[in-house]
């Protein structure tokens, strides 16, 4: 019980970590047209809201890099 606890939590935090990477890799394009959907769409569901903080926080630091696609 206690391993299967331990691997979904290594599963998680590959897949939190995973998700960030890939955030990187988009371009400012396709970056700023999913932050305008965050934006208009106001999300309610945990999956989306938590995508769009990732795309909050990604818009961020690119921001402090002195980019400011979105």
């Amino acid at each position: 019980m206690l391993i299967m606890r331990v691997i979904g939590i290594f599963i998680l935090i590959a897949a939190l970590l995973g998700c960030e990477g890939g955030m990187r890799g988009m371009s400012n394009q396709e970056l700023a047209a999913k932050n305008d959907e965050c934006v208009t769409g106001n999300p309610t569901s945990p999956g989306k809201v938590t995508a769009c903080e990732n795309i909050r926080k990604e818009c961020e630091r690119r921001r402090k890099e002195g980019n400011f696609a979105c």
